[in-house]
């Protein structure tokens, strides 16, 4: 196991979906991990614990009021958005980057919200549209096709207001884009807040995919045995772990069941590949739990579909985003309770060809 395996395994079984050194549960799953492996156990805790000790803490910077209006001027923030905005704007690096005259409320432990951008922010907002920050380590000027519309203008209207948010940019592939004194924000920018909208592609989640492997391979045999009778030309064709919808996800749960009910041990001494069907199930039930209904069942896989890329961006408790040219903003808070708890979920999840699609509004509204 690499380096950077083992730190995905400590990750899928921590208790937040990332690990940390203060958390004794997951203190004590990495000690399990490296027993496994018969690695050193002590002196890599040990290690790392004492490179975070060592970490200097950053001065806090001191705010000025460049402009003379009575409010200090937004301190930390980040640099290179900063730097984009004053290159558009021509601005030196010794001039105030112009201030939202509105506040814009952020709650990080609130739930569901709205914000309207107002007045003459709006201008500022739409004009700061389509810039882009840099990808990391290269030169202002440079677009990241990782960024998208209306990123730059909410970094803006919530850094650059006296909203009392600090916010970053966290450039990279897993990383949320935004983060609101120190909590995750992605950033949407689809014509409507209601509706399936993609989240990206999921081919890295592994232990997901090997769950959906084994859900939609014993429905494939299933049907195999029924010859396909009353399926339909998409479901003989397309169903499949990187394609599917809930109702699929659902149909294929039952066959899961109908497969639990059945000696399967009996069938494996007479045919050995029911040995690795056995070893699915049991896979599948580590890591779904109990479950008695197709639709429980379902729904479980689909809060574990997507809790690894959520966990990512924008990280658990932190939130999602949409935004609009127009200034009208839905803010969608982290809550896996919410889908659980969901009866409808399954109608608001679906993958389309390694791609993940969520009604962000039905599934956390």
């Amino acid at each position: 196991m690499t380096l950077d395996e083992l730190l995905l395994e400590w990750s899928y079984r921590s208790e937040k979906g990332y690990p940390s050194l203060d958390n004794p549960s997951d203190v004590l799953i990495l000690e399990e991990i490296l027993n496994k492996l018969k690695l050193p156990t002590y002196d890599i805790i040990q290690q790392l614990r004492e490179q975070e000790e060592e970490t200097p803490e950053e001065e806090p910077e001191k705010t000025v009021d460049t402009d003379g209006d009575g409010i200090p001027d937004s301190s930390g923030g980040d640099t290179q958005y900063d730097a984009v905005i004053r290159a558009h704007l021509n601005l030196s690096d010794d001039q105030p980057i112009p201030k939202p005259k509105h506040k814009y409320p952020f709650n990080p432990s609130g739930g569901t919200f709205n914000i309207q951008v107002k007045g003459d922010d709006l201008k500022y907002w739409q004009d700061f549209w389509t810039l882009t920050p840099p990808k990391a380590g290269e030169e202002v000027g440079t677009t990241s096709k990782g960024s998208g519309d209306g990123e730059i203008s909410l970094y803006w209207l919530y850094q650059h207001s006296d909203s009392g948010v600090e916010a970053r940019g966290t450039q990279g592939a897993d990383n949320p884009d935004l983060e609101f004194d120190g909590l995750g924000v992605e950033v949407k920018a689809y014509p409507k807040h209601t509706g399936k909208h993609g989240l990206g592609r999921f081919g890295q989640d592994r232990e997901q995919l090997k769950m959906l492997g084994v859900i939609f391979g014993i429905n494939a045999l299933s049907k195999q045995f029924s010859k396909g009778e009353g399926l339909s030309k998409r479901e003989k064709k397309d169903v499949n772990p990187l394609t599917w919808d809930g109702g699929n996800l659902k149909d294929a749960m039952e066959e899961v069941l109908q497969f639990q009910k059945v000696d399967l041990n009996q069938l494996a001494e007479i045919y050995p590949i029911f040995n690795q069907i056995v070893e699915n199930l049991k896979f599948l039930e580590e890591r779904l739990g109990s479950y008695s209904t197709a639709e429980e069942g379902a729904r479980a896989m689909a809060l574990e579909f997507i809790k690894p890329k959520i966990a990512r961006k924008p990280g658990p408790g932190g939130f999602l985003v949409n935004v609009l040219k127009t200034g009208d903003c839905r803010f969608w808070k982290i809550e896996y309770d919410k889908v659980v708890n969901n009866e409808d979920a399954l109608n608001h999840i679906k993958a389309t060809q390694g791609s993940m699609g969520i009604n962000f509004e039905e599934l956390f509204g």
